[in-house]
């Protein structure tokens, strides 16, 4: 009797040191990371800082705190990707930084912010030439393992905050939703709600069909992929626009993501109201 009581507490144990980052997450709805800034980015600090609240209006609404862990993860992720120009462009470490923004802005209430798949970035100055899709494309996110962008695009989509396109929180989006795939660093909810979306996608598809008035752009109703990473799009450029014509919607991503794009002032730790 007294050894299966310690096999059991033995395996309890185990589950414990494996799982003590989601059981965190279940009881205070935070991960709690423990990743400092880098040391190779540490002298840099100061000026990636001022880039990011120059840039980004998500970011200037972070708290001290967030704002260090959101830079400890950003660094995290710039050390183990690479990046390449084309075209003629020369990529700069602030090109660098400002797309895996987007990247971290799109998994910041996750466990899950490094896409193991992902780990190379092609840069064109301007919308690049696809033989594959015989067109001329703005980003491409691509199993094979990269994500490429034009940046003129790629800067407009943070240029103006609420005008529902972004094209880095595009193909990041299609990046999660690939990552998931083979990933074990989210929990089984995360997947749940990620299929549930897909599941709205063929009513959402009706409707527009139907000519009944939407919210979304006409480009969200090509297949599901699409549809999630317009929503996406819209969950952080017009958040209230998106809660008020889409609430269920907006529950989903919000529960799938982990924050509340409107929760400003708690650092968009998700609210029970989302």
């Amino acid at each position: 009797m007294n050894s299966l009581y310690f096999v059991f507490l033995y395996f309890l144990l185990l589950m414990l040191i494996q799982y003590h980052g989601y059981i965190l997450f279940l009881i205070t709805g935070d991960y709690f990371d423990r990743y400092s800034v880098k040391r190779k980015f540490r002298n840099n600090r100061q000026s990636i800082d001022t880039l990011l609240n120059d840039r980004f209006l998500y970011y200037r609404h972070l708290s001290p705190p967030a704002r260090n862990r959101f830079m400890a993860r950003l660094c995290k992720v710039m050390g183990k990707v690479s990046f390449t120009g084309h075209a003629g462009l020369e990529v700069t470490e602030e090109m660098k930084i400002c797309v895996i923004f987007a990247q971290i802005q799109l998994t910041f209430g996750m466990k899950l912010f490094f896409f193991e798949r992902f780990r190379r970035y092609i840069l064109y100055p301007e919308s690049f030439y696809s033989r594959f899709f015989n067109s001329d494309l703005k980003g491409l996110t691509s199993g094979a393992g990269f994500i490429t962008l034009s940046w003129a695009d790629f800067q407009e989509g943070y240029l103006v905050h609420n005008d529902n396109y972004n094209l880095g929180l595009h193909e990041m989006a299609h990046a999660l939703r690939l990552e998931l795939e083979t990933t074990r660093e989210t929990g089984l909810m995360v997947q749940l709600r990620s299929d549930e979306m897909d599941r709205r996608f063929p009513e959402e598809k009706e409707l527009a069909a139907r000519g009944v008035p939407g919210l979304l752009r006409e480009y969200a109703y090509v297949n599901d992929e699409e549809f999630f990473s317009v929503c996406v799009e819209y969950f952080f450029e017009v958040p209230e626009l998106l809660k008020q014509h889409k609430p269920e919607i907006y529950g989903l991503l919000s529960r799938m993501l982990n924050q509340d794009p409107l929760n400003r002032e708690r650092d968009y730790r998700l609210s029970s109201t989302a």
